[in-house]
């Protein structure tokens, strides 16, 4: 190829109008340096229909007459040897354009019209088919096209297929962005669908767990404050029994003092029997404003643990006498002290409800609180010599909704609840080991500064 056409040829490979992705600015380059390799007047894009019975102009440059023309469409029926000439022909070099048989069908309506002698079509290639043409249109005497020409004009309509492929990758990577995009936000509508969903869950569970313990806490307040009861009735029957002595003159020495023993007895047991129902009420109060709330304190994790077993007392009495609390030290957290005592009352209340069928001297729930291996975090476990889990049963534990006690008053909530807290609120984890007819322990690790 001669050097000028080669220059040409260079400078518009190099621009960057043809690998951007603009389609139709790189197709005005093309034809314009078309025009002045070819130095012709005339020069267009055509693009063929899905069928490839039809050719429509995408651009047809006249800079004889400074206009341009689109949406031209030429059909096969119309002129069938020029189709079937660019389906055989790598280009259609028409020296006499008039009488050339692939072009002569265009003489009269088109070539004579506008002064056209000699043609030259080279094909636009795309994924290796044929999807159009450029035509170069020379007006005046009649012209040899050089074989230069016709790899000039050739290589020029490679680079339009280039510049279609470069727009084809920039759609669908817009295409795919803008998919991404709704992806995106339809996972974040889905996700907040979820989290609220969950939220209500956890509110659903907790509101349970917290109705469970008013009732257990009322019967557990009622039973000393019977016994205070009782015992104002004795101190009152005692005084009036003293004031009648008083008053018809009978009360001596040894009638005093024995009345007097007698009522500091009964105001002793009514102060142990007020003081222990204004603890639990206290307990229980602390308890269910930690799990309402639920807002981030300091707080100290014996106090938590303490008065999360004097709430759950009255379900757990009932499996087991005493259970064992080994703190190693004492640990100030900076974390969620109602989810941390939500977790711990639902593995204690699911303790109550799998691990145990009756109350048993053997029965043994052990809480232990120690250091965890990893620098600033705390390990808790709760241990029962219980029934233990199935094997089949230990990796859905934790699952939504998975529960062995379904129709007998099971939601199979609580754990799940358990390890969305431990992991989303306090940061931590909570993992499982169990061995079935033996133990189960139920392991918190979490940062005592949450996140």
């Amino acid at each position: 190829m001669e050097s000028r056409l080669e220059d040409i040829m260079l400078q518009v490979s190099q621009s960057q109008l043809i690998d951007g992705g603009q389609q139709a600015q790189a197709i005005r380059l093309v034809l314009d340096s078309v025009c002045s390799g070819l130095v012709i007047q005339r020069a267009g894009v055509w693009f063929f229909d899905k069928a490839l019975s039809g050719i429509r102009c995408n651009l047809l440059i006249d800079r004889a007459n400074n206009t341009e023309s689109e949406d031209i469409l030429l059909t096969e029926r119309d002129y069938p040897r020029y189709f079937a000439g660019l389906i055989k022909a790598r280009a259609i070099v028409a020296n006499d354009a008039c009488n050339d048989p692939a072009t002569s069908e265009f003489r009269d309506g088109y070539l004579v019209p506008l002064g056209v002698t000699s043609m030259l079509d080279v094909p636009i290639r795309h994924h290796g088919s044929m999807i159009g043409i450029i035509c170069a249109e020379h007006t005046g005497p009649m012209r040899q096209w050089s074989s230069d020409e016709v790899t000039f004009a050739s290589s020029l309509a490679d680079l339009v297929g280039r510049a279609i492929n470069a727009r084809t990758s920039l759609d669908a990577q817009t295409e795919l962005l803008e998919l991404n995009r709704e992806l995106e936000t339809r996972v974040e509508q889905r996700t907040a669908q979820l989290k609220m969903a969950q939220s209500q869950l956890v509110e659903s569970e907790k509101m349970a767990a917290l109705g469970g313990l008013v009732a257990g806490v009322a019967h557990e307040v009622n039973t000393p404050l019977g016994v205070a009861v009782t015992a104002v009735s004795l101190l009152q029957e005692s005084i009036n029994g003293l004031q009648r002595r008083f008053d018809v003159g009978e009360l001596d020495e040894p009638h005093f003092v024995a009345a007097m023993s007698e009522q500091h007895r009964v105001l002793a047991l009514l102060e142990e029997n007020l003081r222990r129902a204004a603890n639990l009420v206290k307990s229980f109060k602390q308890t269910a404003v930690d799990q309402s709330a639920d807002t981030r304190q300091v707080f100290d994790l014996r106090g938590l643990v303490e008065r999360t077993l004097d709430a759950v007392h009255p379900a757990t009495r009932k499996v087991c006498s005493v259970i064992e609390v080994a703190m190693h030290r004492e640990y100030q957290f900076d974390s969620y002290p109602g989810a941390f005592g939500q977790i711990l009352t639902n593995l204690l209340m699911n303790t109550v409800r799998h691990a145990f069928t009756q109350l048993d001297s053997v029965n043994r729930i052990q809480i232990e609180c120690a250091e965890a291996q990893k620098p600033g975090h705390v390990r808790l476990t709760v241990t029962d010599n219980g029934a233990g889990i199935a094997p089949e049963n230990l990796p859905r534990i934790f699952e939504p909704f998975f529960t062995t006690q379904r129709g007998r008053g099971g939601s199979g909530l609580g754990l799940s609840i358990c390890y969305n807290l431990a992991s989303q609120r306090l940061g931590g984890k909570l993992q499982v080991d169990s061995t079935r007819g033996s133990r189960t322990v139920f392991t918190l690790e979490v940062p005592m500064r949450a996140p």
